[in-house]
């Protein structure tokens, strides 16, 4: 999976920087799996990430990628679950997930979760995408025969529809948005200067 989305972290990563303008300070790759969201992040920004992931093996990967590309003195990489955060209130800057939420036990107390490590003024970035139409149309073509992958990504889909995800933020109190492009679905929402 990692080389088949290789070329969509960068965008994504760039895609972030420009909605979010979080470009210092710490950051977190929740669900981050192979870690190349963060690694992307780090080489285009002075963020300080943690990629977290529940799987053992993603976070051993993480590491390795971590060090294949040069950025273990910003990235580093830990167990943890999206519903139960190892992390401080108000300790990020940044929070970014790119296909965890599909797989969170409890989407809503994920939520909650990155809410409360937020600093005021942080940012949330978490969803589902390939970067561009383009990219998401490549990667369709190379998984095309892949019934099994494709049948787990429409009903995926099926369950995690847009008005699904704000009912989530509106139950959590979050005000934010949920932004369905061609490429995908972005949940984004900024913690308010002086809120708890």
């Amino acid at each position: 999976m990692k080389d088949l989305f290789r070329n969509i972290y960068p965008v994504i990563a760039e895609q972030v920087l420009a909605h979010t303008g979080v470009r210092q300070g710490q950051g977190m790759d929740l669900g981050g799996g192979p870690g190349m969201l963060a690694v992307a992040l780090a080489q285009r920004s002075q963020l300080r990430l943690s990629v977290v992931d529940p799987l053992e093996d993603c976070v051993q990967l993480a590491r390795e990628n971590i060090a294949e590309h040069g950025v273990q003195a910003q990235v580093e990489a830990t167990l943890g679950r999206a519903e139960q955060l190892d992390f401080p209130e108000a300790c990020m800057d940044l929070v970014v997930s790119r296909g965890s939420i599909y797989f969170w036990e409890d989407q809503q107390a994920g939520l909650r979760e990155v809410w409360r490590v937020l600093r005021p003024g942080g940012w949330a970035y978490i969803g589902g995408g390939f970067g561009t139409r383009l990219l998401r149309e490549e990667i369709m073509a190379l998984k095309a025969g892949d019934e099994e992958w494709l049948g787990a990504m429409r009903e995926r889909g099926s369950r995690n529809p847009p008005e699904h995800f704000q009912r989530l933020l509106d139950a959590a109190g979050i005000t934010g948005e949920v932004l369905q492009q061609e490429a995908g679905i972005w949940i984004t929402f900024r913690k308010p200067e002086g809120a708890l």
